[in-house]
């Protein structure tokens, strides 16, 4: 386990652990607020206590059809953002072995 320490800005320390949470390799386990609010540009400190796992560069995204016939899609270096609830947006490289 890692204990990070981020500083600055509510917004800009917001988008930033939002960007941190958003890759595999890192998995947030906890985090301490100290200020106010997380919101605006009232400065912050955020103790966070990540898991640093490098061996997770493939991730498997699983799709449902409506017939609930399942797509699974290997992804290398996968990036998942949550654009609204239940929404997500995935970016990563696929790979052929047989190309």
């Amino acid at each position: 386990m890692l204990t990070m320490l981020v500083q600055g800005q509510a917004n800009r320390v917001m988008a930033f652990l939002n960007d941190l949470q958003q890759r595999p390799q890192i998995e947030m386990l906890h985090q301490e607020v100290q200020g106010e609010k997380m919101e605006g540009d009232v400065d912050v400190k955020v103790t966070c206590y990540v898991k640093h796992c490098p061996e997770r560069r493939l991730r498997m995204i699983n799709m449902e059809t409506v017939d609930g016939t399942v797509i699974v899609i290997p992804l290398l270096d996968a990036v998942c953002v949550e654009i609204d609830a239940g929404t997500k947006i995935f970016s990563g490289r696929v790979f052929d072995i047989f190309a």
